[in-house]
Parts: C-alpha cells; sequence; structure tokens
C-alpha cells in the first residue's frame, strides 16, 4: 500500500515533467553534458531511475529535513527560482529549486544532500552546484547540509558564480565540452552502457 503509492507518485512525477525549449536546470550545469541528452532520447530508463532505493531514501530524507527547517527557521521549502543569460545570441533560461531558503538578517539558501560515505565531502559538484544557486536567488551565503551513515554535518559556501561563469557552464553543456564533467560520473550512469565517452574505473 505505502511503497506502492510511494512509487506511483515518483513515477508520475517523473513521466510527466517536460522541459523547456532552451532551458537548463542548475543540476543540468553540474554533470555530464551527454546524460542530459541520453535523459531526453531514453525517457524510460530516466523514469526508472527514480524508483531506486538510493533515490527515494534521498528524497525521504530531504522531506524530513526540510519540514524540520520550515518549522525550526521559518524557512522557505522548495523555492523555484529562473534567471535569462545570452550564449551565442540566443537566450537561455537557467531554472533551480532551493531545498530551503532561510530570510533572517541574510538570504541564505540550504542544498540537503545525501551519500553513501563521508569520504571527500563536500564534493566539488555539490558546492558548484549551491554556488549557481547563490547566483539564482541572489544570495551571499549558502549551507550543504550532508546526510550520510557516518556522520551528519554542514559547510559554508560563501562564494557564488558570476554571470560569466554561468554563461560558460551553459555553452560547455550546449558543444558538450566536458564528457563527462567530472571522472567518477561514469559508474553510476544508467547509460554507460551505451555511452561512447564512458571511461574506466
Amino acid at each position: 500500500m505505502i511503497v506502492e503509492e510511494l512509487f506511483s507518485s515518483k513515477l508520475t512525477e517523473a513521466s510527466t515533467h517536460v522541459r523547456e525549449e532552451n532551458t537548463f536546470y542548475v543540476t543540468d550545469l553540474v554533470r555530464c553534458p551527454l546524460k542530459l541528452k541520453f535523459e531526453e532520447k531514453y525517457k524510460d530508463l530516466q523514469v526508472a531511475e527514480q524508483v531506486k532505493p538510493a533515490t527515494v531514501l534521498g528524497d525521504l530524507v530531504h522531506a524530513g529535513l526540510e519540514k524540520f527547517l520550515s518549522d525550526k527557521f521559518s524557512a522557505k521549502i522548495e523555492v523555484e527560482g529562473q534567471k535569462e543569460v545570452t550564449v551565442g545570441q540566443i537566450a537561455y533560461k537557467v531554472k533551480g529549486r532551493a531545498d530551503a531558503i532561510i530570510e533572517k538578517d541574510k538570504r541564505i539558501v540550504i542544498e540537503i544532500k545525501t551519500a553513501r560515505a563521508d569520504k571527500g565531502i563536500p564534493l566539488e559538484h555539490h558546492k558548484q552546484q549551491l554556488r549557481i544557486y547563490l547566483w539564482l536567488f541572489d544570495a551571499l551565503e549558502g549551507i550543504l547540509v550532508y546526510v550520510t551513515p557516518d556522520r551528519v554535518t554542514e559547510y559554508l559556501v560563501a562564494d557564488r558564480v558570476d554571470d560569466i561563469e554561468v554563461i560558460r557552464l551553459v555553452e560547455e553543456t550546449i558543444k558538450a565540452v566536458k564528457t563527462p564533467r567530472y571522472s567518477w560520473e561514469c559508474s553510476y550512469c544508467i547509460f554507460n552502457v551505451m555511452c561512447p565517452s564512458k571511461r574506466g574505473k
């Protein structure tokens, strides 16, 4: 009963999502550009990714922490934002959804992450993602909150990207300059069985 409803809602959400033309999400700018192309071409595989236990666990942790942040800090939850940049005379939207934003003396963007272990955290692409959120929401500070089996911790991120860096990231994504963007991505990618850019372990 519960599992069926949980999976059903995840699958419905994933399968009904439609990407707007000339639009990139913040997460697109911190991962392999080829994965983005494969997700559009093989949508069923991408949808199936949403019901992997690790993904579901991450969603549930997000929901719990977001509720806590809302209750304890009056945080706004799942805040959507967008800005526009121009690359080669074409206007592109950059859209994102912050897990939480706390408005006190200053605006603080909160990004929640789950991981299988605490080795290497904070991870570079997570920091980069939060830096882009700071730009997107005109904030000077953000907090990366990690929940792992070994540790629950947080990291302050205070160096947001500027327009020039975002334009570079969008251009790199359009042209698929770095495939993968990080060497470890292939190990976790469902599309590595068909990808011409797959890197070995």
